[in-house]
């Protein structure tokens, strides 16, 4: 029982705006990190381990997630889980203590997990074939979660400089998705679930029915199919019964691997640039940190906003072509992300060997820039897409929810949690161990992060030869296809056949 609202009104109210409120959070953190740190007085590891604690919960969760939603209601999970998020909110912007903090932006990402695993289930199952590349890209292929962290960081910078209490910020996200929980409250179970076989069976009447007495001499009437025998309703399939065997199962899928690595290296690209932007053209072309902000805002959404676009006009068939269509498109951009990563190359390496007044300086500017675009617009494009590859390879459907939670946990840790983390290892190790400057240094973990988009092209090439490899037919299968031509080219043409192969009875002629 529940509101029937259109397929439109649910992807816009629980596969968008609850996806933006939830990566608000995020945004409004690194805006309010530095008023955090000074009213409460957390050491530079305490608030370090603070701002990392959703992304700890969100890589625990995501392949628990997916197990629960093959065992219990769509419905009854996003429920719990949207209310806890909004009271895990209210909390971290309520309680001053730093290990309730800590616990509750753990619980915030623990249960925002969730969303990112559900939302993409559902868009698989309603979205059209026209809608679904636009869907996907809106809700996980980072417009949700770029606007959420934009919308945090504009609103909490803005209550904060205006002498609000950072509490302000967080108590606003927890009161939008609060108010958000009462429309999905009321939503009928049915428009929430994400595969054909998780609605309840419906029992079919057999056209016998026979009327059965029973031992106490009631009469009573038992459903019972032509031979005579109860029928029985429909059962679901019975999920794996162990997580080991389900593992197994998606090891052995070379397509949801390899798709699942590509989209954790897309995303391992994008992190890993905004985290190196400003220090780059700060350090690299003594830019104000006003400019670069500017910069990295203009690039960023100029060049992701055109990924998108050129995604959202790929279209997304469910055969065998349409999955080799859609490889292929993503090789592309991948193809073309790793040429404007040579360019960043040929524009950065100018300045490690500038003079004081160098004529170079803003010819090789415009050339990191046009390079960085290019990188920007290949890595921005195929994270909806790969999402969607990553769900249909799994043809089983009561796997595909696990097969999701795997992938967005392997996302989480090897693209959001590494791509920060390995060019800072990388910068560390050079300047501290082998005494590089800090300059060059900075420019191998620029050059670090870029070899993300290489990693890409690798895994997609080798899903496009897994694709071709899985349906390159055998002398059997080309027989057995040449046999049921020639059948179904007799059966179509029958009266034909009939005409010159079946003389008729020589009583026709006679007469």
């Amino acid at each position: 029982m529940g509101l029937e609202p259109p397929p439109c009104v649910i992807f816009a109210l629980f596969c968008l705006l609850v996806p933006i409120f939830m990566a608000y959070n995020g945004g409004a953190t690194a805006a309010t990190v530095d008023t955090i740190q000074h009213e409460e007085k957390w050491s530079p590891a305490g608030i370090g381990l603070l701002g990392s604690m959703d992304k700890i919960g969100m890589t625990m969760a995501a392949a628990f997630w997916g197990y629960m939603l093959q065992r219990y209601s769509s419905k009854l999970l996003l429920c719990i889980g949207l209310l806890v998020n909004s009271a895990s909110t209210m909390a971290f912007g309520t309680l001053r203590n730093p290990t309730a903090m800590c616990l509750a932006k753990l619980l915030i990402g623990f249960t925002e997990s969730l969303q990112w695993v559900w939302a993409p289930l559902w868009i698989g199952k309603w979205a059209t074939a026209e809608s679904l590349p636009i869907w996907m890209n809106l809700s996980g292929g980072g417009v949700s979660s770029g606007v959420g962290n934009g919308l945090g960081t504009i609103i909490a910078g803005y209550t904060t400089a205006q002498g609000f209490s950072y509490e302000f910020a967080f108590q606003i996200e927890a009161s939008v998705l609060f108010l958000l929980s009462l429309p999905l409250l009321v939503t009928s179970e049915d428009m929430l679930i994400y595969r054909d076989d998780a609605a309840p069976p419906v029992k079919i009447k057999s056209p016998v029915k026979r009327v059965v007495r029973l031992s106490d001499g009631s009469l009573d009437e038992h459903l019972v199919d032509a031979a005579g025998q109860p029928s029985q309703p429909s059962v679901r399939p019975a999920p794996k019964e162990t997580v080991a065997s389900q593992l197994g199962e998606l090891w052995g899928n070379p397509l949801f691997c390899r798709c699942a690595m590509a989209y954790a290296s897309a995303n391992y690209v994008n992190s890993a640039l905004q985290f190196l932007w400003v220090r780059i053209f700060m350090e690299l072309w003594d830019m104000d940190k006003d400019y670069c902000v500017t910069s990295f805002l203009v690039i960023s959404a100029s060049s992701g906003a055109l990924g998108i676009l050129a995604a959202s006009c790929q279209k997304v068939e469910r055969d065998h072509a349409g999955k080799l269509s859609t490889l292929r498109f993503v090789h592309k951009a991948f193809s073309g992300a790793v040429l404007g990563a040579l360019v960043v190359v040929v524009g950065v390496m100018p300045q490690l060997h500038r003079s004081e007044a160098s004529s170079l300086e803003q010819r090789s500017l415009l050339t990191t820039w046009v390079g960085l675009s290019l990188v920007l617009v290949g890595v921005t494009a195929v994270p909806g897409l790969l999402q969607i590859l990553c769900i249909e390879s799994v043809e089983d459907p009561e796997l595909r929810s696990f097969a999701t939670g795997l992938a967005q946990g392997a996302n989480n840790f090897l693209g959001f949690a590494m791509g920060p983390m390995v060019p800072q290892l990388m910068m560390d190790f050079l300047e501290c161990h082998l005494g590089w400057g800090h300059e060059k240094a900075l420019v191998s973990a620029l050059v670090t992060a870029l070899l993300g988009t290489s990693m890409g092209a690798f895994c997609t090439t080798l899903a496009v030869a897994a694709v071709d490899f899985c349906h390159v037919p055998s002398a059997s299968d080309l027989e057995g296809e040449t046999e049921s031509t020639s059948i179904s080219h007799v059966s179509g043409s029958e009266g034909e056949c009939s005409s010159r192969s079946f003389p008729e009875p020589v009583g026709n002629y006679r007469s």
